[in-house]
């Protein structure tokens, strides 16, 4: 009897636990998506508050239209999650449906064997049967026997009535776990008719300002030759300061003990190679070089909206960000120089090492070069289109002499 009892408790636990495994690898899927989806959404209430400021009666800039169509791509990409979701809370449905079937037939079959141990039961008849049956035992140890067989009999019938309540239980959990996802699904595919909309009018509003644009293609095509000459003074300027700093290092490391080679004929002190080696072990997991904020410019070659064919090569990235917000420091370090260029506003260098980190855009610098600098730290307020109200932040990522993408270092 003992080893009948093991043998159920044992499949009731597999019921249970079998199901809540399968579910917690759905909630994880679920857990994902909804993580992906608040990014999305921040990514896009971003874009919102650059663009929340244009007027009706002006075309976009050429910012606001990179915002715009970095929203567009946030929103398409808002929609895919939105259908998977809608996939999985269809599948979630599907298993906890197939569960309440699965499940009905056991608490059908545990209702079979529970009458027919009530009709046994009856067969043996009354109290008074059974203690003729204790009675009728041939010894003592028989009739013990025959008591110790009764009540384990009796107790079993208990156990196979909190049985059959526990499946019913859960599968009344099961049922109402199907009506809380059926009306999840619908709030879903609410979402997606809503994302759906937006997006068409985003569309439209992107249509609408290229056609604006292409009818100044000339004025854009010598805003961007403008625009190279500027970033090609930046980079230069950037170029000449950081060897400097290198050939720095170089010397205050020449013949210490622990001194770092880092190629390219520079070598750093004990000090800065521990600060290089703890810059790069945070790739991927630097804050942003401010609260707020949306790329609107990636790294390397990009496309000019309204301009067919030309194209612009970022050695760093830019980032549209509100009006009044600041750039602060992605890491610790001290502040290498601090600039004005012409076009780019001032300009911020941090060093870390061998690694440097430039700012630049700024209309106001809070920090002095020599200044040591903690992460997230407040470096200077970040310059405003007068025209927009809008602000880029232009940011840049060196290793010795060599600008890196800076995307995959941030978080």
């Amino acid at each position: 009897m003992v080893g009948r009892r093991s043998s159920w408790v044992w499949v009731l636990a597999c019921a249970l636990v079998l199901p809540w495994g399968m579910a917690a690898q759905t909630g994880d899927t679920k857990s994902k998506l909804e993580a992906e989806k608040s990014r999305l959404q921040s990514e896009i209430s971003a874009a919102n508050e650059l663009l929340s400021k244009t007027r009706k009666d002006r075309d976009l800039t050429l910012g606001e239209l990179r915002a715009l169509e970095k929203k567009l791509k946030a929103r398409e990409a808002l929609i895919r999650n939105v259908q998977a979701q809608v996939r999985q809370s269809e599948s979630e449905i599907a298993r906890l449906q197939g569960d309440i079937a699965e499940k009905d037939r056991e608490i059908d079959q545990m209702m079979k064997e529970y009458a027919e141990m009530l009709r046994q039961a009856q067969q043996r008849g009354s109290t008074e049967q059974a203690l003729r049956f204790i009675l009728g035992a041939e010894n003592l140890s028989m009739a013990i026997k025959r008591m110790n067989y009764l009540r384990q009999y009796t107790e079993f019938r208990k156990e196979k009535v909190e049985e059959i309540r526990a499946y019913q239980e859960a599968q009344a959990q099961r049922v109402a776990a199907v009506e809380v996802e059926r009306n999840r699904q619908k709030e879903l595919l609410g979402q997606e008719l809503r994302q759906k909309q937006l997006l068409a009018e985003e569309r439209a509003q992107q249509a609408k300002a290229l056609n604006a644009l292409k009818k100044k293609e000339g004025q854009i095509a010598t805003g961007i030759k403008k625009k190279k000459q500027e970033l090609a003074k930046l980079e230069k300027q950037i170029a000449a300061i950081i060897k400097e700093e290198l050939r720095k290092q170089r010397e205050a490391s020449a013949g210490r003990t622990g001194a770092k080679d880092v190629g390219g004929g520079y070598s750093l002190t004990p000090e800065a190679a521990a600060l290089a080696k703890d810059f790069a072990a945070n790739r991927g997991k630097l804050p942003w070089p401010v609260e707020r904020g949306v790329i609107t410019q990636t790294f390397g070659e990009n496309a000019v909206p309204g301009a067919a064919g030309v194209t612009i090569k970022n050695p760093g990235v830019d980032i549209g960000t509100p009006a009044k917000s600041t750039a602060r420091a992605v890491f610790q370090g001290e502040v290498a120089s601090v600039v004005s260029v012409p076009g780019a506003g001032k300009v911020v260098l941090v060093r870390h090492g061998n690694y440097f980190t430039v700012y630049s855009n700024l209309a106001e610098v809070f920090v002095a070069k020599g200044s040591k600098v903690d992460t997230k730290e407040a470096l200077g307020r970040v310059m405003e289109d007068p025209e927009t109200g809008a602000a880029t932040l232009h940011f840049e990522l060196w290793m010795n002499t060599q600008n890196q993408d800076p995307r995959p270092w941030l978080n």
